[in-house]
Parts: C-alpha cells; sequence; structure tokens
C-alpha cells in the first residue's frame, strides 16, 4: 500500500492526483480541510473521521491547525482483490467502495491499525512483513464495512479520547475554537464569545471535564504539541518555543520541564536514542 505522510510544524496546503484510490486522515490533533471535484464545500477532517478518493481525482488540501499531520494511504489493485476474497466480499463490490469519494467515521479500531500501520512504515521503516500485510488489510476490509453503515456527523473536533461524541455543546465549541489557534494569543473573552457561554459556565466546564481552567488547559496541549516538534530534529529548542506561543525559552524550558520532568534537550536525547 503507498503511503504518503506529512507532518510539520507550520500549516501547509498543497494539490494532488493519485492514480490509486486514497485514504486520508489527519493525526495528532491536526484538522485538515479538503476540496475535492463537483464538492459544493471543503470537508473537513479532525480526529471523527477520514475520506475515501478515488484514483484520478484532484484534491487540494489545506491545514487550518498549527500542526500539520496527515497520511495518505492508497491501496493497490491486487490489495483489494486478495483482501475481498480473504473475507468473502464480492470484488466489484469492494472497488465500488473505493471507487467513490466518501466520508468515513474512525471507529476506535480504524483509529489503531491506521497509526500502528504509519508506525510500521513510516517510523520502523518496516515495507513489507507480517505486520503490514496485516494491517494493509484490516484497513482496507475495515473502510468497506464502515462505508456501509456511516453517516457523517455534525460533531467535528474533540480531544476527549475516551468518548468523542459526549462532550457538552459549550465545551466542544471551545475545544473547536481552541485547536486552529492553538499557537495565537486566546483570551477567555473571545474563548467565552465563540463558546456561547459566561466566563464563569466556561470555568466551571473546564474544571470539571480536564481540572483544568481554560487557560492550564490550553498551556498543556502547547506543551503536548512541542514534544512532536522536538522529535524532529529540524527545529531548535529556540525555534520550537516560538513556535508554541512563548516569549521566552527560558519560560518555555521551565513549563517544560515542571510538566515532562525533563528539559526539552534532555528529553530529545532520551527518546532519540
Amino acid at each position: 500500500m503507498g503511503t504518503v505522510y506529512y507532518k510539520g510544524g507550520h500549516e501547509f496546503e498543497c494539490s494532488a492526483v493519485f492514480t490509486r484510490p486514497a485514504l486520508i486522515f489527519a493525526r495528532c490533533h491536526s484538522i485538515i480541510k479538503i476540496a475535492t471535484p463537483g464538492a459544493p464545500a471543503s470537508a473537513q477532517l479532525d480526529a471523527l473521521a477520514a475520506m475515501v478518493i478515488p484514483a484520478g481525482a484532484a484534491i487540494k488540501l489545506k491545514s487550518i491547525t498549527a500542526i500539520s499531520h496527515v497520511a495518505i494511504l492508497c491501496p493497490s489493485p491486487p490489495l483489494l482483490k486478495k483482501t475481498a476474497k480473504a473475507y468473502g466480499i464480492p470484488p466489484r463490490s469492494f472497488f465500488d467502495v473505493f471507487g467513490k469519494t466518501k466520508t468515513i467515521k474512525r471507529t476506535n479500531w480504524l483509529n489503531e491499525i491506521m497509526h500502528r500501520f504509519i508506525f510500521e512504515r513510516i517510523e520502523a521503516d518496516n515495507n513489507s512483513n507480517e505486520a503490514t500485510a496485516f494491517l494493509e488489510a484490516e484497513i482496507v476490509k475495515e473502510i468497506y464495512y464502515l462505508s456501509k453503515t456511516f453517516k457523517p456527523s455534525k460533531n467535528v473536533f474533540n480531544l476527549d479520547g475516551t468518548d468523542l461524541y459526549n462532550n457538552t455543546p459549550v465545551l466542544k465549541r471551545a475545544l473547536n475554537y481552541i485547536e486552529p489557534r492553538l499557537f495565537a494569543g486566546i483570551t477567555m473573552s473571545d474563548l467565552a464569545k465563540h463558546s456561547f457561554a459566561s466566563e464563569a459556565t466556561l470555568l466551571r466546564v473546564f474544571k470539571k471535564e480536564f481540572s483544568k481552567t481554560p487557560f492550564d488547559y490550553i498551556v498543556g496541549r502547547r506543551l503536548d504539541e512541542s514534544l512532536i516538534l522536538l522529535r524532529n530534529k529540524k527545529y531548535s529548542v529556540g525555534e520550537i518555543s516560538d513556535i508554541i506561543g512563548y516569549k521566552t525559552v527560558s519560560g518555555f524550558i521551565s513549563a517544560f520541564k515542571e510538566k515532562f520532568k525533563h528539559t526539552p534537550l534532555s528529553w530529545r536525547k532520551k527518546t532519540n536514542s
């Protein structure tokens, strides 16, 4: 299965046409807008949904979050035929699923196998072994069955990994406002305004859900994203500090050490050793 993976610390925009059908999904809290032929508006890919694009379709991708991680998986015709046969699915029905643009609900199992596949192919550089062969078949099989049952939800990005659908409307609106602006200056008044709630209500909701104030939640999310940037040796500690919105490097180092019990440099050395 062909694999394209983009990860970076800044927003990106690109156009592409694939000779095979493509499965596109966002990772690491990214939110991606995707424009497809004939669609009246761009679709949004986040923690809840992936998208199937037929072969030959021209697409445009654009991130709306500061961190951009996008995976594109392109199954080959032999893989589709082999998987259809293994699961007793009529090949024509199987190919029809990958021949149309579809939004697919990301179940826990689909997330697990997609993320594991990316780890095997990108991080571990295992291009052809039993693990990747199993994951490839499971991904395309899961996409087939999900395409038969999923109707796109009005819900969008939600960081509560234990239950993507049950957060309160106020919290959903707050998180949707925070993510695209994670590294920008977000005031409590702006957040409350876009959450359609008072500051007191917003504080109470965050305390109940995360045991944190909205400000502390944002600081924690920025520090979490710094871990992704530290894995990429392209960025210095000073550059990462600037990207995630700290005014001083010393302030970033202090906050990082308080949360992760390591300095950014020692954490980088530890994880890359």
